[in-house]
């Protein structure tokens, strides 16, 4: 049976795999020498798994990375993917696939290497691009979409390290197979190695240094098979982290007139009672704020080529006078939206991974703009009158004065774009009148009290809001701000009812029921090689002692770009790298 076959009826998730009691005639040749899962000894290396092998090695054994290489993963963290950030129903399928029985160390990773400050262990690093490949990789095969979020980002997964000679990763080499990451990683060369002819790095100062040390423990921390601290601990800083997206929440809503500030009797008297949604909203509109919401497309064969730029803007003082509607459809016709093609890579569509349509722009005319005058035409956007055309009838607030307006930038998994918009050269964050940024995927997160991200697809189908041409920028944009004002306006408009309470009471419940029938099948897989003490038989013969005689690690190694050796210094620390725990689940904040 091919694996992923339509016509199998087999679920993806599963990878196709039959159950052999469902195959009962099934007839086996033995033949003297053949490979067989019964002859371990006899299975072949495994091979690399990727579409595309990666180009030839041009680094150099503790040169430093690219200046255009800047984000980095633990490859311990890496390792242990599927069982610490994919959910239950899909782990097992992606770690068998990808992970387990050495598939992860087969594949080729260009391995980066970093000290601690301390001096005492190297931290094993492996490029985001990398990472994003593996993913790709995975989604392609299971039909999912997996990605790097900004929750991993902030825990340590994928870390921007500082921009100085002693904080930037180096180079170590290229590996195969966890025999060769093994050697390499008991062999990475001394804190004071550098190539030939660069010079000695400057002091850190304090600040620098601080925050140097605090990404490389967040590094460390992550490769872990547990989080840190204790049951406790965890509890406390995951109410910690629902509270700033609780509160968020609560912005949004008051930015939006859909919840009062402390200041006009905001929680004086308990929560805020439910709107009605064909009225004008009951309270002011905080900070009288514009949204400013930005969706980007990258080429999925090369993320640095940015082939679409969407912008959707929402000016709340348009919305005073007008009812919001049912999950706010009548604010939605004044969301004004602009799409840039970027012409020097309007020939590059998106089709493997995602089905790209940049020439399907619904909400206004796509615009071709040049690389060079990309950030031009994004920061335009920032400023009065707002993707609007200057003669725009709805332009008309700033009475001919662009003054400074409050701006709240707004994306899904919004730290993604602001990456892509930094490429451009233009950082929205530094913007003297943002006043913060928003994150429609977060805002659906508190509204479903859910621990993971939702796709904004699914957001949209929830809510019924008809989502033609996803994935070009200037739609992806419009759509975020209309599910955003739809979570908002939907809290607002059932906050406090029984039937709200009752569903968090059933969501409760099943939540709690399933991970009773989790944690009952855990005990029961635990005890099951136990039980096999009252089974028939008695231990059968003695097994006879057998001493391995461990590997001679040679002083010297190929750097893997011509094939000459390189001698490296062999450190006496006898630092050998932790074993990837990829046998069982873990457990997340």
């Amino acid at each position: 049976m091919n694996v992923g076959d339509p016509k199998s009826g087999s679920d993806p998730l599963t990878n196709g795999q039959e159950d052999p009691k469902e195959n009962p005639e099934r007839r086996f040749v033995w033949r003297k020498g053949a490979e067989s899962s019964y002859n371990l000894g006899s299975k072949p290396q495994l091979s690399a798994l990727p579409t595309h092998p990666l180009p030839p090695a041009v680094m150099q054994l503790s040169e430093q990375a690219a200046p255009h290489e800047k984000y980095f993963t633990p490859i311990m963290a890496l390792a242990k993917y599927p069982y610490k950030y994919c959910d239950q129903s899909s782990k097992q399928a992606i770690a068998s696939a990808f992970f387990d029985e050495g598939k992860f160390w087969a594949r080729e990773w260009d391995l980066y290497y970093l000290w601690d400050i301390e001096e005492s262990r190297p931290l094993i690093l492996v490029r985001e691009s990398q990472v994003v490949d593996l993913l790709k990789e995975v989604n392609s095969h299971f039909k999912l979409s997996l990605k790097i979020t900004d929750s991993q980002r902030e825990e340590g997964l994928v870390s921007r390290f500082p921009d100085h000679p002693r904080c930037r990763p180096r180079y170590l080499g290229r590996s195969h197979t966890r025999d060769e990451y093994t050697s390499m990683t008991n062999q990475v060369p001394g804190i004071a190695t550098r190539p030939t002819g660069e010079p000695a790095p400057p002091s850190l100062d304090a600040q620098l240094l601080e925050d140097f040390k605090s990404m490389i423990e967040e590094a460390w921390e992550v490769t872990k098979n547990k989080s840190k601290g204790s049951k406790e601990k965890k509890r406390v800083d995951r109410l910690k982290k629902q509270k700033v997206l609780v509160d968020q929440f609560k912005r949004a809503q008051r930015y939006l007139g859909l919840r009062p500030t402390v200041i006009d009797g905001g929680n004086a008297t308990g929560p805020p009672p439910a709107i009605d949604v064909s009225l004008s909203v009951p309270f002011a509109f905080d900070h009288s704020v514009v949204f400013v919401c930005v969706d980007v497309e990258a080429y999925e064969k090369d993320h640095t080529k940015i082939t679409e730029v969407g912008i959707a803007t929402l000016d709340t003082r348009d919305l005073v006078e007008l009812t919001p509607g049912k999950d706010g459809e009548n604010w939605r016709s004044l969301i004004r939206a602009r799409h840039f093609r970027i012409s020097d890579y309007a020939h590059l569509v998106n089709s493997e991974y995602v089905s790209g349509c940049p020439g399907s722009f619904f909400f206004g005319q796509s615009e071709f703009v040049s690389l060079e005058d990309a950030r031009e035409a994004v920061v335009s956007c920032f400023q009065s009158p707002f993707c609007a055309a200057p003669r725009d009838a709805h332009a008309n607030h700033d009475n001919g004065h662009r003054d400074k307006r409050n701006l709240i930038f707004l994306g899904h998994d919004t730290l993604t774009d602001v990456k892509y918009l930094q490429n451009l050269g233009f950082d929205p964050l530094g913007l003297p009148n943002i006043l913060e940024a928003q994150d429609s995927a977060n805002i659906y997160r508190v509204w479903r009290r859910e621990e993971q991200i939702t796709k904004l697809g699914k957001i949209l189908e929830r809510f019924k809001i008809d989502h033609f041409g996803l994935h070009n920028a200037g739609n992806d944009a419009v759509y975020t701000v209309q599910s955003f004002l739809a979570v908002c306006v939907r809290e607002a408009s059932i906050r406090n009812s029984p039937e709200v309470q009752q569903v968090w009471n059933q969501q409760k419940e099943s939540k709690i029921a399933f991970e009773q029938q989790e944690l009952k099948k855990d005990i029961e897989n635990q005890d099951q090689g136990w039980s096999t003490l009252e089974a028939d038989g008695d231990g059968g013969d003695p097994v006879p002692i057998t001493i391995k005689k461990p590997a001679a690690i040679s002083p010297t190694r190929t750097n893997g770009t011509n094939g000459t050796s390189a001698s490296v210094n062999v450190r006496g620390r006898g630092f050998k790298a932790p074993e990837p725990q990829v046998c069982g689940p873990l457990f997340d904040i």
